[in-house]
């Protein structure tokens, strides 16, 4: 009778040790998930404009009066901007960097609200502490001229890294500008970028027969650029791969309409940067190409890591950093208008 009490006794407490190892397991294997913007769902003002082409900050349209609060780094670099129309230069207290730059490209300073031109409204400047900004952005090119009717126009949000690797003292700095630290593709499950978007308006263009017929037209992506460096820092390749979530006027700008690439190819040369932009609808990503009766904001979700996993062959034995993060619209001698709130960056990892 006491053996078989003893007995019980040992598979009881062997049970307990078999569940307590389970839990722990379950525990090592739990998603990690973390915030990977220093203003998350922007809702901070922190912002600087850039003319991409020169390239040129300008004060108008900027916006770092909030910039501290978001305790990023000070850095002695390039937090101190300088406007090109007056020369001034402004920065925050702290000079630290803005935390994200609107952008053009295609467009100068002087276009902005005009027929032809941009523009970049705040919405709801007088929001709540912690609800984020909504966003107009305007990119109307369709009164170009028949000279210029096939350049690109690009109006949008640019959220960047720079990583850097100091050889004397073997190690990396990063996590200064947009994204609050060097984050390495290959060492997350997933990698999602998630925001609400309207479309406000769209065109088709005057001048159909200007220029080749596929290369006319408007798209809305978000970018991602990463960059793959060897243990001594030295890059090896860049790479940019892009969902477009809006593209009302249906442009593909390959061969093949049936696939799911939009522009660019899945292979490049050697060093040369890689540049692949992918239909939405075809890779599991709804793509908002109407304007509602009620027009209200829809939510766009996109998972990088699927993507990267099936169309790049990345060598996850090097650091495959990420360098940036675009969203912008991109237009032919169309106009395109949408609004945008909430951007948000999300990382998961396996504990």
């Amino acid at each position: 009778m006491k053996n078989e009490k003893f007995i019980i006794a040992v598979l009881f407490v062997l049970i307990l040790l078999s569940f307590s190892s389970f839990n722990s397991g379950s525990a090592s294997n739990q998603t990690k998930c973390f915030p990977m913007l220093w203003n998350q769902g922007i809702t901070k003002k922190s912002w600087v404009y850039l003319e991409q082409d020169e390239p040129r900050f300008y004060k108008k349209n900027s916006d770092i009066s909030d910039g501290d609060h978001l305790k990023m780094p000070k850095n002695s670099w390039d937090a101190t901007y300088i406007d090109y129309e007056t020369r001034q230069k402004f920065s925050t207290p702290d000079k630290t960097n803005a935390s994200f730059k609107f952008v053009t490209t295609g467009y100068r300073i002087e276009d902005q609200k005009k027929e032809f031109g941009f523009d970049f409204m705040v919405l709801n400047k007088d929001k709540k502490n912690e609800e984020p900004f909504i966003f107009r952005i305007s990119n109307n090119s369709q009164k170009t001229d028949s000279k210029t009717a096939g350049t690109v126009r690009e109006v949008g949000f640019v959220f960047d890294n720079w990583p850097q690797y100091w050889a004397d003292e073997k190690k990396w700095t990063g996590g200064y500008h947009s994204f609050s630290g060097n984050y390495q593709v290959e060492k997350l499950n997933n990698l999602t970028v998630k925001f609400k978007f309207r479309l406000v308006d769209f065109n088709a263009p005057l001048k159909k027969n200007s220029i080749q017929g596929k290369w006319i037209g408007s798209y809305a992506t978000c970018d991602l650029r990463f960059t793959e460096y060897d243990e001594n820092g030295k890059v090896i390749k860049p790479y940019l791969i892009g969902i477009v979530f809006s593209n009302p006027l249906n442009v593909d700008y390959t061969d093949n309409k049936d696939d799911g690439i939009l522009f660019g190819s899945p292979a490049s040369k050697n060093s040369q940067q890689q540049i692949l932009l992918l239909h939405g609808d075809k890779n599991g990503v709804k793509e908002i190409n109407s304007i509602t009766p009620e027009n209200r904001f829809q939510t766009v979700e996109i998972d990088f890591k699927p993507l990267i996993n099936k169309y790049l062959n990345i060598n996850k034995k090097h650091k495959n950093i990420i360098t940036g993060i675009d969203i912008y619209s991109a237009t032919r001698a169309v106009n395109f208008t949408y609004d945008i709130q909430d951007i948000q960056v999300t990382g998961c990892t396996n504990n």
